[in-house]
């Protein structure tokens, strides 16, 4: 009984809209993901601060790490993320040049804002791995985009970029990689070859439905 008046049957529908516990192995790639990024972001970081004292590069060795290891969701193994962060680079250090010279006024920064998300965006369509770098690219833009515009802190801005991204790549390469798993182009061609194979057996009549749907169903 949930509740008193309640019938048991209403709790128990409200049961079901709380979202699945993680299983331990989305628990230990979260644990690894973040031992990943916290070790790049310190390593980066802390030298830039205080030992160089480089606020701007310090920002930008932290900033990235965060974006590309935390917030974004990167398929593949280590070496294949690894080699995603490292295709990104190009795009992310001409959106920080985008952002840092369209910071100068708010209109621009917002035209800006409009095309650099339609871009994204669309070219998001390519693959998971272009879908998994646009929140890294996006904010990216954001981060030089916003004030106080400082045209004179683009070289620093490039080379915490470089930095942070040096320090992402070799940690998800080298510090607990994630273990390496079929590829997206391997499940789709599985997929196909099964769903070819269960219209075939279907039409000799020598499958079992429900055993086939529910083979297709987890491909």
């Amino acid at each position: 009984m949930w509740h008193r008046g309640r019938p048991e049957g209403h709790a128990r529908s409200w049961r079901t809209l709380l979202p699945a516990p993680s299983s331990r192995a989305e628990s230990a790639g979260a644990a690894r993901r973040a031992v990943r990024v916290t070790v790049a972001a310190v390593v980066g970081f802390y030298p830039a601060v205080h030992l160089l004292d480089q606020p701007v590069f310090a920002l930008y060795t932290l900033f990235v790490p965060v974006a590309f290891g935390l917030l974004s969701p990167l398929p593949g193994s280590g070496r294949r993320r690894a080699g995603t962060v490292l295709r990104a680079l190009p795009a992310a250090a001409a959106l920080i040049t985008l952002g840092t010279y369209l910071a100068a006024a708010t209109w621009a920064a917002a035209l800006g804002m409009l095309f650099v998300g339609f871009v994204l965006v669309t070219g998001a369509s390519i693959g998971p791995r272009a879908t998994g770098v646009v929140p890294a690219l996006q904010l990216c833009y954001i981060l030089a985009c916003f004030p106080p515009y400082a045209p004179g802190t683009l070289g620093d801005r490039l080379a915490g970029l470089a930095v942070g991204a040096t320090l992402t790549i070799l940690c998800e390469w080298l510090l607990l990689p994630e273990p390496e798993r079929p590829s997206y182009r391997g499940r789709v061609a599985g997929a196909l070859e099964l769903a070819e194979r269960a219209v075939h057996d279907l039409l000799r009549g020598g499958a079992d439905g429900r055993e086939t749907a529910e083979r297709l169903r987890t491909a």
